[in-house]
């Protein structure tokens, strides 16, 4: 069916170029289907104009027996005053053709007053429609115009902006990288010493650590060790004050036993605690 459509489109485009080309030679071109169906959208659309500049001449052909017989017409009515062409003068014939162009300019099919007043109206509002769309054109244009200033203008600062950052990150590009190197190490780094003090936590928690030796819970006990020492040197000077006891030899017994207890009781907390820092 398809080969067929193209076998016939063929025909009526070899046709219309024998028409065309009227007897010359037809230059050569590939017989497929692409190409016949350009050649028949261009026959198609040559046809149609040929339709369209028919109809224009026929409507001119028209126009021109329509001012043919309304020149005898008039021609007759001059005769009929005893007037003529001829008889009129340089000025009246020049009138006439004024007149005879201007009705053909206008496009009116008769020279009266008024079908000329009628297209004189059109004429008018035709160039009053072109005059607003001519403002609005022109208001338009003048907001595109002030629209486009201002894009230059950022777009101006854009690239004033952009070349800036383009040399901040020329100049900045050498310590960016040398950071980076140096983020690099540093990471490395702290990966090694977190690996370092898992290991070492560790090996501690196999030697038996205990939170009560670090260095804080030993400075702890060096300031308990410190005020119990503290507490135990008036009791010292107490004692020694014993040794000057009067002759009451019972009441002075009783009073050492007193301080013989409260000493023991400080040199036993402070054996403690110093047996506590040597765990």
């Amino acid at each position: 069916m398809e080969e067929e459509q193209v076998s016939h489109r063929h025909r009526e485009v070899r046709a219309w170029l024998e028409k065309v080309f009227g007897g010359a030679d037809i230059p050569q071109y590939e017989i497929n289907e692409h190409t016949i169906d350009i050649l028949y959208g261009l026959m198609q659309r040559n046809q149609e104009r040929d339709r369209d500049t028919q109809i224009i001449i026929d409507d001119f052909n028209q126009k021109a027996e329509e001012y043919h017989a309304e020149a005898v017409r008039l021609s007759s009515i001059l005769q009929s005053v005893g007037l003529s062409p001829a008889s009129l003068s340089q000025s009246g014939n020049v009138s006439l053709r004024t007149l005879a162009n201007t009705a053909l300019t206008l496009g009116i099919k008769d020279a009266t007053t008024s079908s000329y007043l009628l297209q004189m109206s059109e004429l008018a509002k035709s160039d009053m429609e072109t005059e607003q769309a001519r403002h609005s054109e022109q208001r338009l244009s003048e907001q595109l115009f002030t629209k486009t200033k201002a894009a230059l203008i950022k777009c101006n600062s854009l690239k004033k902006a952009l070349s800036a950052l383009e040399d901040q990150v020329e100049f900045q590009q050498p310590q960016l990288e040398k950071k980076t190197k140096e983020s690099g190490f540093l990471l490395s780094k702290s990966k090694q010493y977190k690996n370092n003090l898992k290991q070492l936590q560790n090996q501690l928690q196999q030697n038996g650590f205990e939170a009560n030796t670090t260095h804080q819970s030993l400075l702890k006990l060096a300031e308990e060790l410190e005020e119990l020492n503290g507490r135990l040197a008036p009791l010292k000077s107490k004692l020694d004050s014993y040794h000057n006891l009067p002759p009451d030899l019972a009441l002075a017994k009783t009073k050492i036993a007193e301080a013989n207890l409260q000493l023991a009781k400080l040199e036993a907390e402070l054996a403690k605690s110093i047996d506590m820092m040597h765990m």
